[in-house]
């Protein structure tokens, strides 16, 4: 058995491998990749229900969640991915259509914040995965798109984003639903991609109004600090990221076109590695992660 639908039996149960998740992209894409940590190998998955770009995904080791984006229009379309069976089916809707919004959560609720609706918004859906309910969350203090987010199981971190190259963090506490400030990044830029483990969040990428880059910063949420991380192999934005408890994968993304190259990016020692390229290329895609987004 190889690649990623590689299955074994334990204690009389069949489980799957874990694996990172990247879905839809522009050119109104439904492809989606998927990343097997155990073996570095990339096979596609199950189409997504609908064609979109400047979609987010968020999950937990069961489910992920791809919503909003745009489809010729924006759009507060969700699908909802069945890790173990493959299987693709629609979730409920965001209660706003927007794109270059961005999400995070933890193992019961996903947070799908920010974007564009036609305006730039502050605006954040609280998604709870066990009833498939939508609420509105908590808004950001800052109304922007191109924002990216990652987080633990107690707050999920929003940072970055345009108009204007953004360096704004919201750190969004899910047991109280408040949003307060964070600690700003280091570097402004929109369009850039965050993943990350139980203790540190990485951001890579974007664009800072005249480059794209390949900065990295780490955030560690114990004491809200922000350092400079390792340079991505490949300056570009509009690219994802999802990872597992040792390593973020930064995929895809506009580097003077659409790219599918890919970043390993070991948390504990801060190296990075290319992880190989996806099956597709494409820029504003989206991805999340079998193993509740890293946690």
């Amino acid at each position: 058995m190889s690649g990623i639908l590689q299955t074994f039996v334990m204690y009389g149960k069949k489980v799957v491998e874990a694996f990172g998740l990247f879905g839809g992209g522009a050119g109104y894409s439904k492809y989606t990749d998927k990343y097997t940590y155990s073996d570095n190998t990339f096979a596609e998955g199950t189409s997504l229900g609908s064609a979109r770009y400047g979609l987010a995904a968020t999950g937990n080791s069961i489910v992920g969640i791809f919503g909003g984006g745009n489809d010729n229009n924006n759009s507060k379309y969700t699908d909802k991915y069945t890790y173990s069976s493959d299987t693709v089916a629609a979730g409920t809707v965001l209660t706003t259509a927007r794109y270059g919004l961005a999400a995070t959560g933890n193992s019961i609720v996903g947070i799908f914040g920010g974007g564009n609706d036609n305006n730039n918004s502050k605006y954040t859906d609280k998604y709870t995965y066990s009833s498939d309910t939508v609420a509105a969350g908590t808004v950001l203090t800052t109304a922007r798109a191109g924002l990216a987010a990652t987080g633990n199981s107690i707050v999920g971190i929003f940072s970055g984003g345009t108009t204007s190259p953004k360096r704004e963090t919201d750190k969004y506490t899910y047991s109280s639903d408040t949003v307060a400030e964070g600690t700003v990044l280091n570097s402004g830029r929109y369009y850039l991609a965050a993943t990350g483990n139980s203790t540190v969040g990485i951001f890579g990428g974007g664009y800072d109004g005249s480059y794209s880059n390949k900065y990295t910063e780490k955030y560690t949420y114990s004491n809200n600090t922000l350092t400079a991380g390792t340079d991505l192999g490949l300056a570009r934005y509009y690219l994802a990221a999802t990872g597992n408890s040792t390593v973020g994968i930064f995929g895809g993304g506009y580097s003077g076109g659409a790219s599918s190259y890919t970043d390993k990016y070991t948390y504990s020692n801060g190296s990075r590695s290319m992880a190989g390229y996806l099956g597709s290329a494409r820029y504003g895609l989206a991805a999340c992660s079998s193993t509740a987004n890293g946690l």
